[in-house]
């Protein structure tokens, strides 16, 4: 069993996660398995515990815990000013308080964002990752653009909805488009650290999307994510189609019993 990290008798791991979020019930019972003491708290909850110490020639954060981070829940509608100020200040103190406990953090935000080096935009997260970077196309307004070229594009509004693009009409702005491989398959990998699995037995060899999917989450200094590749059967190439540092339960289930135990392990001291 992994020794306790923090001055904190009550837990040794901490699940900051939206309640109803279903991969923190996933988590929360290996954990149990591994008689591991977590918590599971939401964001602003979660911001209100720590204490961050300066001190002459080091930062302490009080209780120091390993942490995993999970996507914030959704904003409480029609608060009023001063509610809305604290939230912002207690989400604050979380990424504060990520970002420099000593514990192992999943994933550690950093001056880049709660995400690490990942973004909304593809392209600015393949630069990070320092992967090929595929054509994207950003619309600001609700003016009507076609296609920059004949290719069937993917386009995502600001609701995160994504669809096949070929018609003129891009429908609701702002939004994202890249390029999509007609026929184009698709491979997810599991990260965690330096370990991935794929979620398919499909013969891929000389592929190493494995070896490829730990290089870029490293580049992004993600410890947690799930990588998709588009596999193109003309030309027997894979390239980055999406990178998700929130993996979703049916991302996670064709490998849990692999990864599970490593995402423990992960958060030990």
């Amino acid at each position: 069993m992994p020794r306790p990290c923090a001055n904190e008798a009550a837990a040794d791991l901490l699940l900051i996660a939206d309640r109803r979020d279903p991969v923190a019930t996933l988590i929360a019972a290996e954990a149990r398995r591994h008689d591991r003491r977590l918590v599971v708290m939401e964001h602003e909850d979660a911001g209100r515990m720590f204490t961050i110490v300066g001190e002459a020639d080091a930062t302490r954060v009080e209780p120091d815990l390993p942490m995993l981070l999970r996507p914030t829940s959704p904003p409480i509608p029609n608060r009023d000013a001063g509610a809305r100020f604290l939230s912002g200040e207690s989400h604050a103190a979380l990424w504060a308080a990520a970002a420099l406990a000593r514990s192992p953090v999943l994933n550690r935000p950093t001056l880049q964002g709660f995400e690490a080096g990942w973004c909304y935009s593809a392209a600015i997260t393949e630069r990070r990752a320092r992967a090929a970077m595929a054509p994207e196309l950003y619309a600001r307004d609700e003016a009507d653009a076609g296609p920059p070229d004949d290719r069937s594009w993917a386009v995502e509004d600001v609701r995160g909805r994504a669809r096949r693009w070929v018609r003129p009409d891009t429908g609701d702005a702002p939004y994202r488009a890249r390029p999509v491989i007609e026929d184009e398959a698709y491979e997810r990998v599991v990260v965690v650290n330096r370990q991935a699995w794929r979620s398919t037995l499909a013969a891929l060899d000389g592929f190493d999307l494995e070896g490829r999917s730990i290089a870029i989450a490293g580049e992004l200094g993600l410890g947690f994510a799930v990588v998709t590749w588009g596999l193109d059967p003309r030309l027997a190439q894979a390239r980055l189609a999406r990178i998700d540092p929130y993996p979703r339960v049916d991302q996670l289930l064709p490998v849990w019993q692999e990864a599970a135990p490593a995402l423990i392990e992960a958060l030990a001291c």
